[in-house]
């Protein structure tokens, strides 16, 4: 964390050039938000219901040290909260006190035209604020104002995952040292071969044992007709034990979920080899020692809070979200459950791991069922974690909590990440199921159960589990126990009937060749399956041009690059894979689909991770960088040019496609003129910036400036986008969603352009964030490029902080080339472009392009 402690001290002065907008919008300020008494004021609040659910959205134009907003429903007297978790404000998007702009959303699935709603701010110095009240207003159609439905908001918000909570055996060393060493090595060659088959694909997110019926194979498009002995599955490219049914009526295997930083969905191929399968062996356990019985085992319940999303934690791998933030006056109390706990056994442990979200020192009491236990400190931006051993008397069977409050004041603010209860627990089942270990040379009985319906599997070795076949169940009091005899320590899992798992998805796995040199490819497109029709079209297009292209499904890329599981790196090993071996060398790829910070849909508001980026931590934020995905020698600088196309839907890409047929139809190059735009000279020339990149060209006459200083600028600039300049240059202070202030330009103005079909331009935008197209609201560039009248036909822009003195070196190349004219394509001026700069590696990474990297610019 030392690096965001220096990030933070850093972005005070990098701020200057990157100082987030404030945003053009209809309505005016509500009249008791004087800066002086609210430190937030809104620009325009508003709340829209089609009868299913109410869309709350409000703009900002200034916020101080804002940590974020808490959404009320307001019910009579009482104020009803509706949102998880603190939607974070600017303080946490950029570690800033005082930002001009900002826009929020959120969604109440449960709210109706006759609700009304009130915001409330919670800022740095623990002080809250509250808006106007918000009255919803009615409309046709929820998709014109939010941009989706609300059934699909609704299923958004429903599939949230604000907590993540389990349970996990704390196994002595021995017997963990086996388990690690009997895990078979992932093969990723095996895997290569698994894609090719056809088969089905199982997708689990929690251990278990699972059992497919033979009717949801079939109905899946297995063939439920081949011989059952030689059906297989694989995991990680390693042939898993299963059991089959009589006459093939199911498959039963033992199945775990993953979690990593873009998945927790662990995928099952199912398919018929050419031999017989592995299947899952039976064993014996016999008494082997002394009479000593063992009541109980060591566990570890964990969860961890998903409320909130900062791009100021600069975290490596770490995930970036948190919890319910507290201080001296407001508290953070985490409930849970637990259940089986041996109050024989006298010490349990609390692990806690707490984070600062505001610079000063920091002090925390710790509390379990409002017992004290201790205290943890930290400074700043810095993880706090500690360990705390209490009297296992303190714990409760059920209903748990652990509060956290604040010492230090009411600014001395943190948030909660993530706790880990360490305890004795009884062989009890839990819903007729239960993951445990029994130890060395003692007996055990696994009670709870509701029929005598039991089996034991030994999962010690996870890959090829063992059905334990000569154990005793009896009755007592009511329900079922197993008897475990005392042998050799083992890691079990005890399941009666009704426990089967069912799998989180099953599908059919389409054969995929990506991984054969026999491919190739001038073009790459990764497409979605939703947009493979339009991707299709994308290729016939430029193949028309005598391009060699190759349209790849993304989840063939994760099936023969990842195991099928989710992640962004398998582009980057498969991209790396064709520039290597493929007979046609690939030299560009474009994307089709949007990403997300929220591939996990923690939030429940933003699950549109088609063609996932990769997150990278620069010197300032966490940010999206599709350079990464074909950057293959860690140089910050892509070997194959990158573009994306941010879509959510088909018809954005086909508009797309268009809007770049359009371009290059009717480009007409430089004569069309370049517009320079620039913002004050406050911290960097932007003016003298863009004089200087008009000198590039061949003719100054070409350059068109608008700087904010002019009168009327806001018109004068649109009326100049209006006309169709070849290029829209940009310099100056940004945020995601425009330029400098509202007065200037912002998305609001981006969708109202009417420059038309056939003079589309090409906007290159040197500031800050304006391509950071992964958030739950579109950016600056989604605007220009979605905008159906005109706009953009593909933007160049960064989804990051950045300083002007490297932008400006990088596009004083880029115009430089432009003009010479030998390099027609954009994605190679781009790529030339970033070869200029030496010591600017976060320029690299997170300057995108949202377009097609072959479109045709000289």
């Amino acid at each position: 964390m030392k690096r965001l402690l220096i990030a933070t001290m850093v972005l005070l002065t990098v701020w200057f050039t990157c100082l987030p907008v404030s945003a053009q919008f209809s309505s005016g300020l509500n009249s008791n938000n004087k800066i002086g008494k609210n430190p937030v004021r809104y620009a325009s609040t508003g709340a829209f219901s089609d009868g299913r659910g109410v869309w709350i959205e409000w703009k900002t134009e200034i916020e101080l040290k804002n940590l974020g907003f808490y959404v009320y429903r307001v019910v009579g007297e009482e104020r009803e909260l509706v949102s998880s978790g603190l939607i974070s404000g600017a303080y946490l998007q950029a570690a800033e006190e005082k930002i001009t702009a900002g826009s929020y959303s959120f969604f109440d699935r449960f709210g109706n035209v006759d609700s009304v709603y009130v915001i409330e701010s919670f800022n740095a110095s623990g002080q809250k604020h509250y808006s106007n009240l918000i009255e919803t207003q009615t409309v046709e159609d929820l998709t014109t104002i939010a941009g989706t439905s609300s059934e699909q908001l609704d299923i958004q918000a429903s599939n949230a995952r604000t907590s993540v909570s389990g349970s996990e055996s704390i196994l002595p060393a021995d017997l963990a040292l086996e388990v690690e060493s009997s895990r078979l090595v992932p093969d990723p060659t095996a895997q290569r071969w698994v894609a090719t088959q056809p088969g089905l694909k199982i997708s689990v997110k929690s251990e278990g044992v699972y059992r497919v019926s033979r009717a949801d194979l079939q109905s899946n498009g297995f063939d439920v007709n081949a011989p059952s002995e030689r059906w297989q599955l694989y995991a990680n490219g390693v042939e898993q034990a299963i059991i089959i049914g009589a006459n093939g009526s199911y498959v039963e295997f033992y199945g775990k979920g993953i979690n990593t930083l873009e998945s927790e969905t662990q995928v099952y191929f199912l398919l018929v080899g050419t031999q017989n399968g592995k299947r899952i062996g039976t064993s014996v356990r016999r008494r082997i020692g002394g009479s000593v019985t063992s009541s109980s085992y060591s566990q570890s319940f964990y969860k961890k809070e998903r409320l909130s999303y900062s791009q100021n934690l600069l975290n490596g791998d770490e995930e970036n979200f948190y919890g319910t933030p507290f201080n001296d006056t407001v508290q953070a109390t985490i409930n849970f459950n637990l259940s089986g706990v041996d109050f024989s056994s006298t010490v349990a442990s609390l692990d806690v791991a707490v984070l600062g979200i505001v610079s000063v020192p920091h002090q925390v009491r710790v509390f379990i069922n409002n017992v004290e236990i201790g205290t943890l400190s930290g400074s700043g931006f810095d993880p706090m974690t500690r360990r705390f051993d209490f009297p296992t008397a303190n714990l409760r069977e059920g209903a748990n909590s652990v509060k956290f409050v604040g010492v230090n004041g009411a600014n001395d603010i943190s948030a909660f990440n993530n706790l880990s209860v360490k305890f004795a627990r009884r062989y009890q089942v839990e819903q007729n199921r239960l993951s445990f270990h029994v130890p060395n040379y003692q007996a055990s009985s696994v009670g709870g159960f509701t029929s005598a319906n039991i089996r034991v599997f030994d999962t010690t070795n996870p890959d090829s589990p063992t059905l334990i076949n000569n154990l005793i169940v009896d009755q007592s009091n009511g329900s079922f126990r197993v008897q475990l005899p005392s042998n050799r320590g083992r890691v079990l899992y005890a399941v009666e009937d009704s426990g089967f798992m069912t799998p989180a998805s099953i599908v059919r796995n389409t054969p995929s060749t990506l991984s054969t040199s026999g491919n190739s490819g001038d073009l790459i497109i990764i497409s979605h399956k939703d947009f493979m029709v339009q991707a299709e079209e994308w290729a016939a297009y430029r193949r028309t041009q005598g391009y060699v292209v190759k349209v790849v499904d993304i989840e063939d890329v994760f099936d023969e690059f990842n195991y099928g599981i989710v992640k962004s790196d398998s582009i980057r090993t498969f991209l790396n894979y064709a520039k290597t071996s493929w007979q046609n060398v690939p030299e560009y790829v474009l994307l089709i689909g949007d990403a997300t910070f929220d591939p996990k849909n923690y939030l429940g508001s933003n699950n549109a991770n088609f063609v996932p980026t990769k997150l990278v931590d620069t010197v300032y934020t966490e940010t999206s960088s599709d350079e990464t995905l074909a950057d293959f020698n860690d140089d910050g600088l892509a070997e194959i040019a990158v573009g994306r196309i941010p879509a959510r839907t088909s018809a954005v890409v086909s508009l797309l496609l268009q809007k770049t047929i359009a371009f290059e139809v009717t480009a007409q190059g430089l004569s069309r003129g370049v517009l320079f735009a620039s913002d004050l000279p406050n911290g960097y020339d932007f003016a003298g910036l863009s004089d200087r990149l008009c000198s590039q060209l061949s003719n100054n006459n070409l350059c068109v400036r608008v700087n904010r200083a002019l009168p009327n600028a806001n018109s004068v600039l649109v009326g100049e986008m209006n006309t169709g300049r070849f290029i829209v240059n940009y310099s100056g202070h940004g945020n995601v969603g425009g330029w400098a202030t509202s007065a200037f330009f912002s998305n609001s103005h981006a969708d109202q352009l009417t420059n038309g079909a056939n003079k589309l331009s090409l906007y290159t935008l040197l500031t800050c964030l304006n391509g950071y197209y992964i958030g739950s609201t579109d950016s600056l560039t989604d605007a220009l490029l979605k905008n159906q009248n005109g706009g953009a036909a593909a933007a160049w822009a960064s989804s990051g902080l950045t300083t002007p003195d490297v932008q400006e070196i990088m596009a004083t190349r880029f115009y430089n080339q432009l003009a010479v004219g030998n390099t027609p394509r954009l994605g190679d001026l781009i790529k030339d472009a970033k070869t200029t700069i030496n010591f600017g590696r976060d320029v690299r990474l997170s300057w995108g392009l949202l377009g097609d990297p072959l479109l045709k610019v000289r």
